[in-house]
């Protein structure tokens, strides 16, 4: 489950919700892909042409996809960094609300303000935002004929907190720590009763709130194995937006349309088969010959030569993946708050945009991601200004520095930022060593906290200030490569944990901004848009902001 498997269960040792925060930021970031379609807040729906009705029969539209590598387990409560697995959980499992949709530019991304109902009719607090009734939909099945039911939540929650699963661990965030605290009210509706509210709740368990199909689980259990553990690894789940009609393990996974789906936006293929292709070049020549439709796993430079090749199409969408430079403020001479200044005017941002990207990048203006909810462009008030960075050199009383600035070796883009920023940092009197890290290295190194300067790429998986704050600006936190410690922001962050009100956390977080700004622990580049090698006939693509596809969007016209 993204942004999971590092944290601790819930029998570790007492555990704050900072620490939580801190410790989950370990698989926090990750690329993100897409789909496409309306769902709106509240659980309505603004529903496309192309679209299933509840409960419909789905078009015909049969797609081929080309994955990477075959999934490591089917057990979603135990996996945390296998990326096709994670995919493929958000599309066979029955999640009871899921993110809606909203247009950015010329795109569509899943919208994390507007979390609706999908297998569940409902999902609201009480009026102290500490009691959360779900109620579900009547006469829901799963493949095994078994009617999906208040008691399939509670089995699930209690073997989370029971097993450890990584569930148990992210859901401390929002006060949710036992099993007791999930009730049974009747046959359709569940309450979660939280130590206190969270602004949260709803990103959170929109991750978190799936089910499993209790009665047969219980088939398999064992005295040794009391949560099928052993049994659901092997075998998919049923009851989610598609079935998994066969697997053959290391080769292909068929996934079939679930008829029986009763929320909006249902699958709008009758059949995906995805194939695993590890290699890119082969995954390129399939998608060339007309082989497979979508293809998961080519890098930028064949993306880039395939946008001209006759029947493919590449979409590009929008996404939160932030490209920075992580200076550590623990570090000299960026131990000075004026050095990185004048590193952050040395940075050629439009350059990078049209070289590296071709143009397919957004500029950014803030460390808060854009489309983050207290985005504000005062946050990184800084631009390409060669005078301005010698000027600012100048006032921390230095004319040259030399530095370092690490990038990961296997990463063509990185190599051609770092190159760049080089270049035009020299100019205002700032040599930088060039420095590729292979990933181990890397590791090693960021774990000794001994990088002045990185390039990294990653988005974060919830949608949030207070998320990101955990995960990457306050103290501890695990991708906190810059070392910063800003008093004020720790306050702020440690207040957010009980704040609810969206105007309230809006006022925080551009504070936060502010002070960041003032700061400057990231030099702020760009956010790449995602790209999608797809043929011609594929549509309905949206960017989901955790970074996993619903594929239920896509088709494919004949």
């Amino acid at each position: 489950m993204p942004g999971f498997s590092r944290l601790n269960g819930p029998g570790s040792p007492a555990l704050s919700r900072r620490s939580v925060l801190q410790l989950g930021s370990g698989v926090a970031l990750l690329l993100a892909t897409g789909c496409a379609a309306g769902t709106t807040a509240g659980g309505g729906s603004a529903t496309p042409a192309a679209s299933t009705a509840p409960g419909g029969t789905p078009a015909a539209s049969k797609l081929r996809i080309a994955v990477s590598s075959y999934l490591s387990s089917w057990d979603q409560d135990f996996v945390g960094f296998d990326l096709t697995a994670l995919m493929l959980y958000k599309n066979v499992f029955p999640y009871m609300i899921d993110y809606g949709v909203t247009s950015v530019g010329d795109g569509q991304i899943l919208d994390t303000e507007a979390i609706a109902p999908t297998f569940a009719e409902s999902f609201e607090p009480d009026a102290d935002n500490k009691v959360w009734t779900l109620k579900l939909r009547k006469g829901v099945k799963f493949a095994s004929g078994n009617e999906m039911t208040a008691k399939d939540v509670k089995w699930s929650k209690d073997r989370a907190f029971a097993a450890k699963a990584n569930v148990a661990g992210v859901y401390r965030l929002i006060g949710l720590t036992k099993a007791d605290q999930v009730e049974v009210v009747d046959d359709y509706t569940v309450t979660f009763t939280q130590a206190f509210p969270s602004a949260l709740t709803r990103q959170i368990q929109a991750i978190s709130l799936y089910v499993f199909d209790s009665e047969e689980a219980k088939k398999h259990a064992t005295d040794a194995d009391p949560w099928a553990k052993e049994w659901f690894a092997k075998n998919p789940p049923t009851g989610g937006y598609f079935n998994v009609e066969k697997a053959v393990q290391g080769q292909e996974i068929v996934l079939t349309a679930n008829a029986g789906y009763p929320g909006p936006d249902g699958a709008k293929s009758s059949e995906i088969r995805l194939s695993v292709v590890p290699a890119a070049s082969n995954q390129r020549l399939q998608l060339q010959n007309g082989d497979i439709d979508v293809a998961f796993g080519i890098g930028q430079r064949d993306i880039k030569d395939l946008k001209s090749t006759k029947g493919i199409k590449v979409i590009s969408a929008p996404s939160n993946n932030q490209l920075v430079i992580q200076m550590s403020v623990t570090t000299a001479p960026f131990d000075d708050p004026a050095v990185r200044r004048a590193l952050a005017h040395a940075v050629p941002y439009e350059q990078i945009i049209a070289n590296v990207y071709g143009g397919d990048a957004r500029a950014a203006k803030s460390v808060v991601p854009l489309d983050m909810p207290g985005y504000s462009e005062t946050g990184y008030p800084y631009a390409y200004d060669v005078a301005k960075a010698k000027e600012t050199l100048a006032a921390a009383g230095k004319t040259s520095i030399t530095s370092e600035l690490v990038f990961q070796t296997d990463s063509e883009e990185q190599q051609q930022i770092a190159v760049l920023v080089q270049s035009e940092a020299r100019k205002a009197g700032i040599e930088l060593k060039l420095t590729p890290l292979d990933p181990a290295t890397l590791a090693e190194r960021r774990e000794k906290k001994n990088i002045p300067l990185q390039v990294t790429l990653g988005q974060l998986w919830v949608n949030d200030v207070e998320y990101m704050l955990g995960t990457s600006l306050t103290k501890g936190a695990s991708l906190n490569y810059s070392n910063y410690v800003n008093p004020e922001i720790e306050k702020i962050f440690e207040e957010s944990h009980t704040v609810v009100d969206a105007a309230e956390r809006a006022k925080l977080w551009l504070r936060v901004q502010e002070i960041l700004a003032e700061d400057v622990p990231w030099a702020v580049i760009c956010q790449p848009n995602f790209n999608l090698p797809v043929r011609e006939e594929v549509a309905g693509w949206v960017q989901p902001m955790d970074g996993l596809a619903r594929l239920r969007y896509l088709s494919i016209s004949s």
